[in-house]
């Protein structure tokens, strides 16, 4: 049985060489694809050493056209895909028979590093996980994390491949939920995240903006789930509960019309409406300080829980940073980028992300 492993690659190899040696130790008959745009000469001695098959463009394509090409040269019955920034800790074994009972597999991914803001991503994915764990339970998907995932290759081209969208990887797995193909998660894999404040905004507003495209292209479908859904806004943005209780329920009419009115006003920057909504969120926060401590003692009894429950290792001294700043935070990004999204599409233009090339 043939497996076709397909490594993404921008410019610098990152971790290629030592999955390919762990994943060369295995029983199973393997195939090796570089992905690669703009490889650097460290890539280009790699892809020699290992004799692996190569799909490079000089210039950068796109990640969702690099991996359809990347693909289309793989003979085996299922693609293993892994970005050059994580690590494989599972065995190949262990992926093949997941593969076996789902057509799609979720490598479970925690993050490495030791900068504050790494830890609480680290969160982030338990959270992240979770919800993969649950869509397994409801044989469905709510996406999946393009980092190291694994698929049937007859189910990945059923479904044509990526797609040109900001978040190839989400749009993707509702695709698969769509279709009607089950989804599993497996094993584990290390990866990195961004290691600044300023990254993080970065890349948590391209993903806002795919998350929102994806959502809303799904969306008649997606709201016929509400067990699967509720339960995954919940536990992807816990702070929705502080949300709703400091603005929506006890907040006067000004800060609704704010929190709702602000967003879709595209001349304004998106980091500026960031700002005025967090101190909003933040002020009616202090105003009913009983709720969010009641809230957060609820919260974090679950992640302990569920973080014991998975043997997943978080700074639980970071929980209540995570709740009341991180949360908050990555809840308005997506709620700005929902509402923006929207508004473009009414109006039938693209959706795009300054500076970035899906």
């Amino acid at each position: 049985m043939l497996v076709s492993v397909i490594f993404a690659v921008y410019k610098s190899p990152g971790y290629v060489e030592k999955n390919y040696l762990r994943l060369k130790k295995s029983n199973v008959e393997c195939e090796f694809i570089l992905a690669a745009d703009e490889p650097d000469s460290k890539t280009l001695f790699i892809a020699r050493k290992y004799s692996f098959l190569r799909c490079f463009s000089s210039s950068r394509r796109g990640k969702w056209r690099a991996l359809n090409e990347a693909a289309k040269l793989a003979k085996g019955k299922y693609l293993l895909f892994i970005d050059s920034d994580t690590i494989l800790e599972c065995s190949l074994e262990d992926i093949i028979k997941a593969l076996q009972k789902y057509d799609v597999v979720e490598i479970r991914k925690e993050i490495m590093g030791k900068k504050i803001i790494e830890k609480l991503v680290n969160i982030d994915y338990l959270n992240m996980f979770t919800v993969a764990k649950l869509c397994e339970k409801f044989n469905s998907c709510l996406g999946v994390n393009g980092a190291a995932f694994a698929i049937k290759r007859d189910v990945f081209f059923s479904l044509n491949g990526f797609r040109n969208v900001v978040n190839e990887d989400t749009d993707l797995g509702l695709r698969i939920s769509l279709k009607g193909y089950s989804f599993g998660t497996v094993g584990k894999a290390k990866t990195e995240s961004p290691k600044s404040f300023k990254d993080w905004l970065v890349q948590r507003e391209r993903w806002a903006t795919g998350g929102a495209e994806a959502i809303l292209d799904a969306f008649p479908e997606l709201i016929k789930k509400p067990l699967l859904w509720i339960p995954a806004i919940y536990l992807v943005f816990p702070a929705i509960v502080l949300f709703i209780l400091n603005n929506l329920i006890t907040g006067n009419i000004l800060v609704k019309i704010i929190y709702l009115l602000l967003p879709i006003i595209i001349i304004l920057p998106q980091k500026l409406l960031l700002i005025i909504l967090f101190i909003l969120f933040q002020e009616r926060l202090l105003k009913n300080i009983v709720v969010g401590i009641t809230t957060f003692i609820v919260w974090m009894l679950i992640e302990i829980f569920v973080s014991v429950k998975l043997k997943w290792k978080i700074s639980y001294l970071l929980l209540p940073i995570f709740y009341f700043f991180y949360s908050p935070i990555w809840m308005l990004i997506s709620f700005v980028a929902l509402l923006r999204v929207l508004v473009l599409k009414l109006s039938g233009k693209k959706v795009k992300v300054k500076n970035w090339n899906p």
